[in-house]
Order: C-alpha cells, then structure tokens, then sequence
C-alpha cells in the first residue's frame, strides 16, 4: 500500500505554517490531514542514536539541533503515518517511499 501525496493546497499549508509557527505545528497539519494522532517532536540528540539526526519512537520524533530541518521532520512524519495507519512493508521499501514523500511534499509546497 503507499501513502498518498497531500493536495498542494495542504502542502503549501505545512510549508508556511512550519516556516512561521515551526516544526511541531507545521507536522499538526499534516498529521490532521491523513487523521493519525499527532506527532510530538523532541529536540534532545542525547535520546538519538550515534551517527543518525533523527530518530522515530512511538509518536515521537527525537532529533539533534543539526537534524531539526525540514527534510528530517518529514522523513519522520512518514514512519509515524505508517505505524499509526497499520501499513506492513519492509523497512527498505519503507525508507524508499519515504525519500518519495520528502521530495513530493517540498516541491508541491515551496510558493
């Protein structure tokens, strides 16, 4: 099963409200958007792995100052929306789409 991309009226949305409210807001539109529970986002690189940015754990999203960027914040999101959706696949197709959804979601939403 794949996830679809939002709307770019949607994406546009998460691209303003994250530059101008910040991250954790920004992830609440997206998180209402596919009707999962919402992403709490932890800025503590002491709880995150050696050698990664950004670490997903049950509705958690642990991330390094470095690795708070827009791109980590949605590579995350997509995790969350898989675990929470109850999709199966396998953690490389996983990672896969999850660059996918990285790239459409910025590119609908830069204005």
């Amino acid at each position: 099963m794949r996830i679809r991309i939002p709307s770019k009226k949607v994406c546009e949305e998460f691209y303003i409200t994250y530059e101008l409210e910040g991250a954790q807001r920004g992830v609440n539109v997206l998180t209402s958007h596919y009707c999962v529970p919402r992403m709490k986002i932890v800025l503590d690189g002491r709880r995150v792995a050696n050698g990664y940015e950004a670490e997903y754990f049950e509705c958690i999203a642990l991330f390094t100052k470095r690795g708070l960027n827009k791109r980590n914040v949605l590579h995350e999101l997509f995790h969350h929306i898989v675990e929470n959706a109850e999709l199966e696949m396998s953690l490389r197709k996983e990672e896969r789409q999850a660059s996918v959804f990285v790239k459409a979601v910025i590119k609908k939403g830069k204005p």
